[in-house]
């Protein structure tokens, strides 16, 4: 069936949402039903001592996308919040691009369920990191 939204959209979308998407330099590259791909943009004036991109980085790049999973079922959902994110870190994320695959599990009435997997560009086979998100949709969603 494919995504409610384009990529295009959903970028045109973020760049004019607020400064809290831009300051965390992420990108939407790929869009589908259910799906999201994405990318934090590797900037070293934001690392940790050591290199290491942040917890707190990570987690947002999680939240992010999976406030954009409800687009692409839902088209742009302004006033979908997050319900719950639980993140495990499974090894440092270090050296380039944070690249974050969401997938929407389930979409219940009020709810949409979803998990992220983060790695480093290249190191597809090493996540970084994982998350579970939940977010609630507003009471009234156009197309439901």
């Amino acid at each position: 069936m494919g995504a409610r939204v384009s990529v295009e959209e959903v970028n045109e979308y973020l760049t004019n949402v607020g400064s809290f998407v831009r300051s965390n330099s992420v990108t939407v590259e790929a869009l589908d039903e259910g799906l999201v791909e994405a990318r934090w943009t590797y900037n070293p004036d934001v690392l940790r001592p050591g290199g290491y991109i942040s917890g707190p980085t990570l987690f947002a790049v999680a939240d992010l996308v999976g406030w954009v999973l409800c687009f692409t079922t839902d088209g742009i959902v302004p006033m979908a919040v997050t319900w719950d994110l639980h993140i495990t870190f499974l090894r440092p994320a270090k050296g380039g691009d944070v690249i974050a695959r969401g997938r929407q599990l389930k979409r219940g009435r009020n709810l949409i369920y979803g998990d992220v997997e983060m790695f480093i560009e290249g190191a597809e086979d090493k996540p970084v990191a994982h998350a579970t998100v939940t977010y609630a949709l507003p009471k009234e969603v156009p197309g439901t």
